[in-house]
């Protein structure tokens, strides 16, 4: 009697929590992929660029709490002479 193989699934579930709303997207080569990223970035307004590169320099500085809809009113700078 001839046992019948265990077919393996064809279609991975995986939480849609992990990723959000944003699908998963696979290239074929590195050119596909920068084409893909310059007609994201065409698609955004200068605000919307504007905010990303806050986001990141804000990341890359540690700073957190950014709000872009409560900037401080008023910017000082303080000199520390040693």
């Amino acid at each position: 009697m001839a046992k019948k193989k265990k077919e393996k699934p064809k279609e991975v579930n995986e939480p849609i929590a992990t990723y959000g709303k944003r699908p998963i997207h696979i290239f074929n080569s590195f050119e596909e992929q920068a084409d893909y990223e310059l007609k994201q970035m065409a698609a955004l307004s200068p605000e919307q660029i504007l905010q990303q590169l806050r986001k990141f320099i804000n990341i890359a500085y540690g700073m957190h709490g950014y709000d872009p809809n409560n900037l401080p009113k008023k910017h000082s700078i303080k000199i520390i002479s040693k």
